[in-house]
């Protein structure tokens, strides 16, 4: 009997938490998928924060890769919806990135052993927080219709 992965609908995410998703789906599919979301960090961001951005989260993924318990679920760019794995992932971040360190230590405990809890709190929030800063200049910088 064969079973697909269970799917979780993306709609109860907040925009950086998709970020993150979408940077972990294009570093899962290769080269190509990697280099248009350096551009569009690049767009949006400026080159050196993208930069240490990607640094942070490719620390992230060593650390995860080291010291996980499992290999996670990552999906395809294309598909529908967020697994698990994702999901845990995207609201660590946002948790290490937010100081809700409590929720973040607590979260880095099913994805890692306790020798890379610290490191891997520490690279989730310097990841974290170009992401969201980026979100926060897009909701500054978007035109706003007045009714008169």
């Amino acid at each position: 009997m064969h079973h697909g992965p269970i799917l979780l609908p993306d709609t109860d995410l907040r925009a950086p938490e998709k970020r993150v998703i979408a940077l972990l789906r294009a570093w899962e599919s290769g080269p190509e998928a990697q280099n248009r979301m350096w551009d569009d960090l690049c767009h949006s961001m400026g080159q050196a924060r993208a930069r240490a951005c990607l640094q942070a989260f490719e620390q992230m993924l060593r650390l995860l890769r080291l010291h996980g318990w499992q290999a996670l679920t990552i999906l395809t760019e294309d598909t529908q919806g967020v697994s698990p794995d994702e999901a845990s992932l995207a609201r660590f971040v946002m948790a290490a990135t937010e100081q809700n360190r409590d929720r973040a230590l607590a979260e880095a405990g099913m994805l890692v052993s306790p020798t890379a809890l610290l490191p891997l709190l520490c690279s989730a929030s310097r990841f974290g927080l170009p992401i969201l800063c980026e979100e926060c200049r897009a909701r500054l910088c978007t035109p706003r219709s007045h009714l008169n």
